[in-house]
């Protein structure tokens, strides 16, 4: 293949509706009733290739414009592939989540692109707020963070073999200037052709500090957790500290969202909420909203992304690069739009699986251990770190400690 190809996209765009033409196809449900019945049935379908196990989750799904999402971890017993486990999105309860670094549950909520109606499950969270959709994830540290932790959107997937083209550039830069006075934001087009082929190459990255999540809760062990697909906005102080973006403002949020990072451990649970983004992302209709609408396959093509949490260790400072030798994943959630179409190499990249019966806790021995390097898609592994400094007090740190009893 020759290198740095046109990507295509400062030409006409491509249709959008083209719903994984010649290789997933969709057969969408007439109601969300019958949706949710297919949910239930796809999952009792075992042994079945990538390709049928993705079909069976596309032609599932109620309505028009929806989103897949997986739990990426790593190999199993049975395949030498990474595990990309469904997440079926606006469930009533959470959905496990367990790797080598973290383990809790995850909740992915959005409101319908058709209409609210009272037959959804969260009718009452959206009919009262502007936002379009919700990440929730709640869980333990199974180990400590080494370095400063990043949240964001990963190109794990990508096609690098290509120049960054004008128009994506035109685009992303739009779309930073929106936010870069609300987040610190590290972004990166990552390492292209020949450069993207070396082991150690750089992805493309828009990431940031805590600061991105709305709220956070911190729970002591010991403590009762809040439970994740219930109203979490007025949370009981039985539950421990909740942390408010919108009610202590954007400088002082920070600074507490560097003492929560700074004092990580594997004891208590931690509970995250993201939201803001998405009066930016449209994650439905795979596009961004910057004025303009812009579809998100300029930059990531016919490529999934990845939401991930990872942790980037220190050095002496002369290297600012996110490479992947630098990291460690502490939870990876791939996703796309049903209305764009996918790469067929993802079913030969992952190994589909359908969300466990019952949303019940797997084996823990089924996932044995970390995605393993390989070029541009890899994650590293990691010795555990020891627990942060005891002597090191935070503002809140004291009331933690009160509740922990």
């Amino acid at each position: 293949m020759a290198c740095c190809i046109s990507r295509g996209d400062d030409g006409e765009q491509g249709p959008v509706i083209d719903l994984f033409s010649g290789f997933w196809h969709q057969s969408s449900s007439s109601s969300a009733r019958e949706g949710q019945s297919n949910v239930q049935k796809q999952m009792q379908v075992p042994d079945a290739s990538s390709k049928d196990v993705v079909n069976r989750h596309v032609a599932a799904l109620p309505g028009k414009s929806h989103l897949l999402a997986y739990n990426v971890v790593g190999q199993s017993r049975h395949s030498k592939m990474p595990l990309a486990k469904q997440i079926p999105c606006n469930a009533q309860e959470a959905i496990p989540l367990d790797n080598e670094y973290f383990s809790g549950r995850v909740c992915l909520i959005y409101r319908p692109v058709q209409g609210l109606d009272r037959g959804h499950p969260y009718y009452d969270h959206f009919s009262t707020r502007k936002r379009n959709w919700e990440f929730r994830l709640q869980g333990k540290f199974k180990t400590v963070p080494k370095g400063e932790l990043y949240v964001g959107a990963v190109l794990r997937d990508f096609d690098y073999n290509q120049s960054v083209a004008t128009s994506s550039k035109i685009a992303m830069n739009t779309a930073m200037s929106l936010i870069k006075y609300q987040y610190k934001m590290h972004f990166a087009w990552g390492a292209r052709c020949k450069e993207a082929v070396k082991p150690n190459a750089e992805l493309g990255c828009a990431v940031s500090d805590f600061t991105v999540f709305d709220q956070i809760i911190v729970t002591p062990s010991g403590r009762p957790v809040p439970t994740l697909s219930e109203d979490l906005d007025e949370v009981s102080d039985a539950h421990g500290m909740s942390l408010m973006r919108r009610d202590i403002g954007l400088s002082e949020y920070s600074r507490m969202c560097q003492d929560v990072v700074k004092s990580i451990n594997t004891e208590d649970t931690y509970t995250f909420r993201l939201w803001g983004l998405s009066q930016l992302l449209d994650v439905l209709g795979w596009q961004l909203k910057i004025g303009a609408r812009v579809s998100l396959e300029h930059f990531m093509k016919d490529f999934p992304v990845h939401l991930c949490m990872y942790d980037v260790d220190a050095d002496d400072g002369r290297e600012v690069r996110h490479l992947e030798s630098r990291k460690r994943y502490f939870f990876d959630l791939m996703g796309w739009s049903n209305l764009v179409s996918m790469s067929p190499a993802l079913a030969e990249r992952y190994s589909f699986q359908d969300a466990p019966n019952d949303f019940e806790e797997e084996e823990e021995e089924d996932c044995v251990r970390t995605i393993p390097s390989a070029n541009s898609f890899h994650s590293c592994d990691g010795e555990a770190s020891p627990r942060g400094s005891e002597s090191s007090q935070f503002v809140w740190q004291d009331w933690i400690q009160k509740l922990r009893g």
